[in-house]
């Protein structure tokens, strides 16, 4: 079943792309008509657990189509719908009700409106944006897309983004709705701000604070705030080092317990040198009294492993420390991490996991991917288990 699985997958990705093959790089309509986006990308996944959840498999294509008008008098309006189709079997837990008894695959069958929004660019050095956008804010750690699912996440909202000051970027914006991977919608709630100034030579510093207040009494609300450093400096023409600091404090309000102020922060530091990429990091979220540090907005699944065993932040707290190594050879763009896991509140050993990737931009149009994650529990106190994911996939983009 899965060489036939992906055999079918590399047929339609080759049958898709051949008839567009020869409009690479050019427009689908006439500029002066405005732009047409399409993207489409085909997945294999699966997932080998040693829970109780049998393994499973799934082959889902996703295609998007959009329509973005001329600028009217500073004016643009922009409509984009979204379709997940499983091809072959469902063996799979899906996330809305299906495959119960599986382990998780979270892409199911989905049809919607991804982003539909009108926005307005008639002030100086200002764009203001009214409707369902995608919202991806620094690394997405806070705020983000969730991309790497089929379904990705978006923010019913209002923003607006201000470059006014030199070297600085400025997003306001609230949100009353996310239409998560998923396809629900999640009422709430969020003032957003993120001030990013990018005039120093050896980095930037974002200051961001994000409020989610969910119209369900029975979910925590949480505020946060934070300062993140990022930046890089040249030791030599062929040697740069590489550094990030982030804290943040998140108050979180509980319904049917105390309220709790928590910790986050991250240390990264690293080489740049002979085409290869080396960084060790230590990343914390902090626990205490049952509640713990989370992102619930965030692209969660590029953080702290991609076998997706800490979505959520364990009760007790996550310290993950992890090394990654990257380079490109043959124009194919390789990276491998390596997490250590441990609660940030007890002694609970959490494991390790071993990840790898290597991407293929055929070129500016075409990309393929073979993705590869394996994770193995630490102490039985942990609740986890055994995890290996494997992927395999291609995207088109115009």
């Amino acid at each position: 079943m899965k060489f036939n699985k992906l055999a079918l997958s590399a047929a339609i990705a080759l049958s898709i792309a051949a008839p567009l093959a020869q409009a690479e790089g050019a427009p689908l309509i006439a500029p002066e008509l405005g732009k047409i986006t399409f993207d489409t990308r085909l997945r294999y996944e699966d997932v080998n657990d040693d829970s109780a959840a049998k393994d499973a498999e799934a082959l889902t294509l996703r295609v998007r189509l959009g329509y973005l008008t001329p600028d009217f008098a500073g004016f643009k309006v922009f409509a984009e719908v979204e379709s997940t189709t499983p091809l072959g079997g469902r063996d799979y837990k899906n996330g809305t009700g299906h495959g119960a008894g599986y382990s998780v695959i979270a892409d199911p069958d989905n049809n919607e409106l991804n982003r539909g929004w009108i926005s307005y660019s008639g002030f100086d050095n200002t764009q203001i944006k009214l409707g369902r956008q995608r919202i991806i804010l620094d690394n997405a750690r806070f705020v983000g897309n969730v991309g790497w699912r089929q379904n990705e996440q978006t923010y019913d909202a209002l923003t607006v983004v201000n470059t006014s000051l030199q070297d600085t970027q400025i997003v306001v914006g609230y949100v009353d709705n996310v239409k998560t991977i998923l396809g629900t919608n999640v009422e709430a709630g969020v003032p957003v701000i993120n001030v990013k100034y990018s005039g120093l030579p050896f980095g930037d510093i974002s200051a961001y604070g994000y409020f989610i207040d969910y119209d369900d009494s029975t979910v925590a609300d949480r505020d946060t705030i934070g300062l993140r450093f990022n930046g890089s400096s040249a030791v030599s023409d062929s040697v740069k080092v590489l550094y990030t600091a982030e804290y943040a404090q998140q108050e979180i309000d509980r319904a049917a317990a105390s309220d709790e102020d928590l910790d986050y922060y991250l240390i990264e530091g690293g080489l740049s040198f002979a085409g290869i990429t080396a960084k060790i990091s230590h990343e914390v979220q902090e626990g205490n009294n049952g509640a713990s540090f989370k992102t619930p907005l965030g692209t969660n699944h590029a953080f702290n492993g991609w076998a997706d065993q800490f979505l959520a932040t364990p009760g007790d707290g996550l310290e993950d420390t992890f090394l990654t190594l990257s380079t490109t050879v043959a124009g194919v763009k390789l990276a491998a991490v390596y997490h250590e896991f441990e609660a940030e509140d007890s002694s609970i050993d959490y494991g390790d996991e071993l990840d790898f990737v290597a991407v293929k931009k055929i070129n500016k149009n075409y990309k393929v991917l073979v993705k590869y994650a394996t994770y193995n529990r630490g102490d039985a106190a942990s609740k986890k288990s055994d995890k290996d994911k494997f992927w395999v996939q291609a995207e088109m983009t115009f």
